[in-house]
């Protein structure tokens, strides 16, 4: 028998159509004339899980399916066989030899081109990680430990970034080069995605929610424009008097939200900000990929907020903002470009929908519960009363 290679296409047609029909390894080796644990090797390799929840080839999915299934825990791996697999409420696994061959052909083509790293995360690493290891000289081990959100990668792949140079750290402290070409992988973001749902995630949400009662609970979320707009509305929910706070980004990206939540921390205060901001449920936007710079005060390094993220696909979790988000769409329908706005159009935008009467506040709007609960945050931000009659939803009063 040959040892373990990559398998062509018409090889796997056979796996495929052998464990349909219920032979076992042996026999499909001896047919593809390779040995049985080259066989079991490619199915858990390559198979995949049928599931709403997970993508395809979504390795945590595909783990918690074998955590709760003896079957799949020993040969044939899969459900292709399964007799019982119709009646079984289980997440499944499958073997499909057109799948693997797909999956297979990415994952080399990733491998053998570019790097496998964007520009926005080398500023992520540039601003974030190397000011520690050169000024404050901390470790490689000290900065993965606490900032594995962003150190998503091997310490090798760092090192190799590094003798690259990608990375602006080099003996004699050289400015990082950009003669690289990034690859499109996909696997690339979901890794990036696993760091950073680590104690984040929906049910570490409802777990941490359930425990801190008295934590103030947000939403956060984005509102994009046409499909030819760079800007885009940050919005940011109190939940429990639905205020909303509106914010116009230059883009849809990381910077553009750190820089708002910045903007935040210095107008009330990190007591006020951690008050009001103690809990904010958001999506997988990438924009929203640095929830340590939303978390600390980088001038104390204590942690002020709590940053969760809804799953994929799952915008009901976040109900209050997407709800509120109906407020904007009566003045600014979907396709409307943000491009020519400004920042002052944007505040009287929120100051009207603050102040819009809400029937499931007893008829009270936003503005006047916020106002009593949290008056401090009202007079920092110089938040407008308007009264009812001049509320206007009319585009053209923009």
């Amino acid at each position: 028998m040959n040892k373990y290679n990559h398998l062509i296409r018409e090889k796997r047609d056979t796996i495929q159509y052998m464990l349909d029909k219920g032979y076992n390894f042996t026999q499909i080796g001896k047919a593809i004339e390779k040995d049985r644990t080259t066989v079991a090797k490619e199915i858990k390799r390559n198979r995949y899980i049928k599931s709403y929840h997970f993508d395809a080839f979504d390795s945590n999915g595909i783990n918690i399916a074998v955590s709760r299934c003896e079957i799949l825990q020993k040969p044939p791996y899969v459900c292709n066989q399964c007799k019982s697999k119709n009646k079984c409420n289980k997440h499944k696994l499958y073997y499909n030899a057109l799948l693997a061959q797909g999956f297979y052909e990415e994952k080399q083509f990733d491998s053998r081109s570019g790097v496998d790293i964007t520009p926005q995360i080398v500023d992520q690493i540039e601003n974030t990680i190397v000011p520690l290891i050169k000024n404050k000289k901390q470790s490689i081990n000290q900065v993965y430990a606490n900032h594995s959100d962003i150190l998503y990668f091997s310490k090798t792949t760092f090192y190799s970034y590094v003798h690259n140079g990608i990375l602006s750290l080099c003996d004699l402290d050289l400015p990082k080069k950009v003669i690289y070409k990034p690859r499109k992988n996909k696997n690339r973001d979901y890794k990036r995605k696993l760091a950073l749902l680590k104690k984040r995630s929906y049910e570490d949400y409802i777990h941490f929610t359930s425990i801190h009662t008295r934590m103030n609970k947000c939403q956060m979320d984005t509102v994009e424009g046409n499909k030819n707009s760079s800007k885009c509305l940050l919005t940011l929910i109190i939940v429990d008097t639905n205020f909303m706070f509106i914010r116009l980004l230059d883009d849809k990206t990381i910077s553009s939200v750190n820089e708002q939540f910045d903007i935040l921390k210095e107008k009330l205060g990190i007591k006020l900000f951690s008050k009001i901001f103690r809990i904010v449920l958001t999506d997988n936007g990438s924009e929203f990929f640095d929830p340590k710079h939303i978390e600390y005060d980088y001038s104390t390094g204590r942690k002020t907020t709590n940053v969760f993220y809804c799953k994929p696909y799952s915008s009901w979790q976040k109900g209050c903002i997407e709800k509120n988000h109906e407020y904007i769409r009566k003045i600014f329908p979907k396709g409307t470009s943000f491009d020519s706005f400004s920042e002052e159009q944007i505040q009287k935008l929120e100051n009207i929908i603050n102040n819009i009467p809400r029937k499931s506040l007893d008829n009270k709007t936003p503005y006047q519960l916020t106002k009593d609960k949290y008056l401090e945050l009202i007079n920092k931000l110089d938040i407008d009363y308007i009264s009812p009659d001049d509320i206007s939803l009319n585009p053209k009063d923009f």
